[in-house]
């Protein structure tokens, strides 16, 4: 984790290991819960092992919103920054080691050092872009183009991943995915 902080947000070594040693690891199963719908989320997880998925959870409707894969961070950040219940549920798609920090600690360690503040600045800012990314993917890019981008972003757990979560995720159904992949396969 040191490392993905050093050279993601451009702080030092010792500004590293201040953040990092206030996470405590924690393993979870296949299938295991990390974020349950309903409940606040009052923390963020660092993903060392393990692939997730964030399932948006409707009335009527269950959607998935996102995959999370090693190296990334976890968490349901609208529930975390408004205090509100999560209208996600995450769970992990093969056994996980994620690194957990509580929002009384970040709160704590962000009083006392300016680059913690920065780094939540930097995460935000990445956590907007994303959002407005995937949303301008949804109305600009085709059904194959969507596909071959979430390929690329991680190939080798792509494999793992069912057809029709990779269907749930892109919004279309696990029939464009099969003719998607069969084009893709002929193509080869």
């Amino acid at each position: 984790m040191n490392q993905f902080l050093i050279n993601t947000f451009q702080i030092t070594e010792d500004e590293a290991q201040i953040l990092s040693s206030s996470f405590h690891v924690k393993n979870y199963l296949k299938g295991e819960v990390y974020i349950k719908s309903g409940e606040v989320c009052n923390h963020i997880g660092f993903v060392k092992k393990g692939t997730l998925k964030s399932i948006l959870v409707g009335k009527q409707k269950e959607l998935i919103d996102h995959f999370i894969f090693e190296n990334q961070f976890v968490s349901d950040y609208r529930s975390y920054l408004s205090k509100k219940e999560s209208i996600k549920t995450i769970t992990c798609l093969e056994n996980c080691t994620i690194l957990i920090i509580s929002r009384e600690r970040l709160d704590k360690l962000a009083c006392q050092y300016d680059f913690v503040k920065n780094i939540e600045k930097k995460v935000a800012e990445k956590l907007y872009t994303l959002t407005e990314e995937k949303l301008n993917d949804l109305r600009l890019l085709s059904a194959k183009e969507r596909y071959l981008k979430l390929l690329r972003s991680n190939k080798k757990v792509m494999c793992k991943i069912p057809q029709y979560e990779i269907a749930s995720y892109l919004n279309i159904s696990p029939e464009t995915v099969s003719r998607i992949r069969k084009i893709l396969a002929e193509h080869v």
